[in-house]
């Protein structure tokens, strides 16, 4: 049924934990994971110090790329195909534009990435995507005790 599953990551380990609910997706429909991560670009920064800013944002990407070719590479070996795109932008438009050009069958992510708790009170980028995607959405509610682990890092596992 999601043959296209659209997979923002921050890039924190917390954010990762929706992995293996895609994996089993993505394998049980012979689908395709495509993780994209968002690198904000601050227009203070870049009218401010435009040189310097062009070297940040890049430097970013580059890193956001890196990033997303590893965790790619994991998804692969174990059986499932993927693609990686790094979005420069505001994270939220930046996902749901990547969902409507990529026309994906479902935005799978976990409710508490990078920006933590308080985020939500202000409006978390997972909010907003749930609020405004026409697209089906999968969000994971991560649990106050992964997160304080992860914070504090801690390894956990959950016991079969």
């Amino acid at each position: 049924m999601y043959k296209r599953i659209l997979v923002p990551l921050d890039g924190s380990k917390l954010a990762e934990q929706i992995l293996p609910h895609v994996k089993t997706m993505a394998k049980a429909a012979g689908g395709r994971a495509i993780l994209v991560r968002a690198v904000p670009v601050h227009t203070e920064f870049l009218l401010e110090a435009p040189s310097e800013s062009k070297k940040w944002v890049k430097a970013a990407e580059d890193r956001a790329a890196k990033y997303l070719e590893g965790v790619a590479k994991g998804l692969e070996e174990a059986g499932v195909k993927t693609e990686v795109e790094v979005l420069p932008g505001e994270p939220a438009a930046k996902i749901l534009s990547a969902a409507e050009k990529e026309n994906v069958d479902l935005i799978a992510m976990m409710t508490h990435g990078e920006t933590g708790l308080s985020a939500f009170d202000r409006g978390s980028v997972a909010e907003k995507v749930i609020n405004h995607s026409p697209r089906p959405v999968l969000m994971v509610r991560a649990f106050r005790t992964q997160i304080k682990l992860l914070h504090e890092g801690e390894i956990w596992s959950i016991k079969k």
